[in-house]
């Protein structure tokens, strides 16, 4: 691109004046030579001198030529275009959106690949050549989004790309801390209002995340019919919704139901008896496809249902219920996989059984069990306050055997507990965690300050608990058992400072092949009362002491792993941050870990972390769709203190194009955190027009004098006198 100006260096009067004296001696010479020669000699002579003067005149102007030099083609962007199967979907009539996909790139092609090179590639599980598709068009194309934003950050780097463009219509589920190129990402979205579509579609399925292995499982799905004409309404009086499992390659029905609109939105339930082999089972909601439907990808969502032996089965035992029981019962009927029983005195023979029951509890109606066999039943049992003088011999031992042979028990405190209640010398007394004495058990009531002690900070149990208490100004019971000294083995999770110094509040210790823990007051239930913070704390601990105890859910006594993610995709790492508690002289605490996947082990190194004692971080990564087996083993010394393992199912949840809306704000995001901009398909010309001008922006502007350009002045100039001695030489004027 050239522009011409003036850059004149005379005022203009003078050059007024330059050029009028220039013309008046041309005129001059023009009559003089008029008087010797013809009129066509004089031209021919005058002809050099009008040129030179013209070429005078031109120097004195000083013409400048403006150069603008296209930018070198040094950088490239990079254009990512959707290629899974829910971009087969033609929401716009007859237009699909992988369609307009391509004609949006072929737009960015016309209209800026002049001035800079774009590379054009699909992606769906991963990125590859545009129209190299993984799979053939009969199949289903998933999105991996997380993966393909992985493999454009390892290529595109700023040496080599201005910026990169991703066309799509979203995955269907959310990318949780992406890793993005180091460009800047530019997001445009393929999509139209979903209320211009005929569609049905599974909008979300509500299943309990563990179910029973041979019990009852509640399947609920809500169906979304959206009928933008008036034709396709008719069509679709009621509609077939059917519930399928997942054996081997096949999908087999396990229930079917018909649904009618007369909402858009409706429920359909299931009652399903759950497998009776324990693992995880893949089952999907399916709703039937009809004639003029938007899509069908949208009428299956796929999940999943972990199936165990049995329910975390609790036992609460008592003289009375108090709030004590109605609080702990509030935190743990909220958890689908636990049940809670709870049996109490109501006369000196009569017992009340409430809650869950199963079968083989009937001997609870005559009260608490002097047969193991019954407490077996349950995973946990949580004792309240009331003295030793109502057991009996038999059902001390049932209790004692139930611990030794790998049950978990709670002691409650109170008025009657522990010391206080005459426990020392019973059958149970190994049981509790401190050493216990009529003579030095106290019960204290006031406002007792409470702390997590050091060594237990990094205890699952209490983990969670403590992270809130250390934000809040405090945080106190009022009340405390006040008993001797720890046994050895035992650990204190919670501290109270009772008279200026710590004592025990909560301590835990192995017995046998089993755990018992101790709760020296009878007020923990009041921070439900105090704070949505103690609510919270409250909840934490009381779920991660059932299932912790019973070694239902990860977690062990001495370490603790907190995963930086709950769902892993394909390409992503996971990061594992390791507490190991109590206190380990330097060097004699070591970590080995290891991933198993397809029967094939790699080590996974354990990094100490600066600054936290007894902390680890393990990274590990995830290339595909797989189950990955993660074991860890700490060592003091040359002694396993204990090992963890966790099966991670790396993989998408969501089966493509469960969710065919475009999820705006998602997109957006992720531009923004990309250090781009986000817009939608109808405002594709505004990020057209920002990248041409960022390109623009890069372009070199020369200003070039026009007698100084490439000697073509000097050359005229020359040019001109060899045409005047021509002209005089064949005049015989020489």
């Amino acid at each position: 691109m050239e522009v011409l100006r003036w850059r004149t260096h005379l005022h203009p009067v003078l050059a007024a004046a330059m050029i009028l004296i220039l013309v008046a001696w041309l005129i001059i010479l023009f009559k003089r030579q008029m008087t010797n020669r013809s009129l066509k000699q004089t031209v021919l002579l005058l002809l050099p001198k009008v040129l030179i003067v013209l070429l005078l005149i031109l120097a004195y102007f000083d013409p400048v030529r403006s150069v603008i030099q296209k930018p070198k083609k040094d950088k490239k962007i990079m254009v990512l275009v959707d290629s899974s199967s829910s971009m087969d979907c033609e929401d716009e009539p007859g237009v699909s959106r992988a369609d307009r996909a391509s004609r949006l790139s072929n737009d960015l092609s016309d209209k800026l690949g002049s001035f800079i090179d774009l590379e054009i590639v699909d992606f769906d599980m991963d990125v590859h050549g545009a129209g190299d598709t993984q799979q053939t068009a009969e199949q289903i194309r998933g999105t991996n989004l997380a993966k393909s934003l992985i493999t454009v950050a390892e290529k595109a780097n700023n040496s080599d790309y201005m910026a990169a463009i991703l066309l799509t219509d979203g995955g269907d589920e959310l990318v949780r801390n992406p890793r993005l190129p180091q460009v800047p990402l530019h997001v445009a979205s393929l999509g139209t209002s979903p209320q211009t579509w005929d569609d049905l579609s599974v909008t979300d399925v509500t299943v309990p995340s563990v179910a029973e292995a041979g019990g009852k499982v509640e399947v609920s799905a809500d169906i979304l019919a959206r009928f933008a004409t008036k034709d396709f309404e008719i069509k679709v009086p009621m509609v077939r919704v059917r519930l399928e499992e997942k054996q081997q390659d096949e999908w087999k029905a396990r229930g079917s139901e018909f649904v009618r609109f007369d909402n858009p939105k409706t429920r359909v339930r299931f009652s399903i008896d759950a497998p009776s082999e324990p693992g995880t089972k893949t089952y999907r909601i399916n709703v039937q496809n009809m004639p003029g439907e938007l899509s069908d990808l949208n009428n299956t969502r796929n999940f999943d249902l972990q199936v165990r032996e049995d329910t975390l089965h609790v036992l609460f035992f008592a003289q009375e219920l108090g709030w004590d029981f109605s609080m702990i019962r509030k935190e743990l009927a909220g958890d689908p996989a636990v049940e809670l029983t709870a049996l109490f005195r109501v006369t000196e023979q009569r017992f009340v059984v409430q809650g869950s029951r199963q079968p083989g509890d009937e001997q609870l109606e005559a009260g608490f069990p002097e047969s193991k066999a019954v407490l077996d039943l349950f995973k946990c049992v949580i004792v309240g306050s009331f003295g030793a003088s109502q057991w009996r011999q038999g059902q001390f031992k049932a209790l004692a055997d139930y611990v030794r042979d790998g049950g978990a028990v709670v002691f409650l405190g109170g008025e009657e507990s522990f010391g206080r209640g005459g426990y020392a010398g019973t059958p149970i007394e190994p049981l509790l965690p401190w050493r216990i004495g009529n003579s030095q058990s106290a019960f204290q009531v006031g406002s007792f300050s409470v702390s997590v002690p050091a060594a237990a900070a990094a205890n699952t149990i209490i983990a969670e608990t403590a992270r809130i208490i250390s934000q809040l100004d405090s945080a106190s019971v009022e009340s405390v058992n006040v008993e001797g000294p720890l046994k050895s083995g035992a650990v204190t999770l919670l501290e109270a400072s009772v008279a200026g110094r710590s004592v025990p509040l909560i301590s835990m210790q192995r017995f046998g092949q089993g755990q018992t823990m101790a709760i020296a007051t009878n007020t923990l239930w009041k921070w439900r009362r105090t704070s949505a913070e103690l609510i919270e704390a409250h909840g934490h601990f009381w779920r991660q002491t059932v299932k912790n105890m019973t070694g239902w859910e990860e977690g062990q006594r001495f370490i603790s792993v907190k995963w930086d993610q709950e769902q892993y995709n394909p390409g992503q790492s996971a990061l594992a941050t390791i507490r190991v508690a109590g206190r380990h002289a330097a060097g004699q605490l070591q970590l080995t870990a290891q991933k198993r996947v397809d029967g094939k082990s790699a080590s996974v190194p354990c990094e100490p972390t600066m600054g936290r004692e007894n902390t680890f971080t393990a990274e590990i990564g995830f290339a595909k769709s797989a189950q990955y087996v993660f074991e860890l083993q700490a060592l003091v010394g040359d002694q396993i203190l204990e090992s963890y393992q966790r099966t991670i199912t790396v993989g998408t949840k969501l089966n493509e194009g469960a969710n065919l809306e475009v999820d705006h704000a998602f997109l957006s995001s992720l531009a923004s955190q990309g250090g781009g901009m986000y817009f939608p398909e109808t405002q594709f010309e505004s990020l057209i027009g920002t990248l041409r001008s960022q390109i623009l922006g890069r372009v070199v502007s020369m200003e070039i004098p026009l007698i100084e350009d490439s000697y073509v002045y000097i050359l005229i100039f020359v040019g001109i006198l060899v045409l005047e001695w021509v002209i005089r030489r064949k005049m015989n004027l020489l």
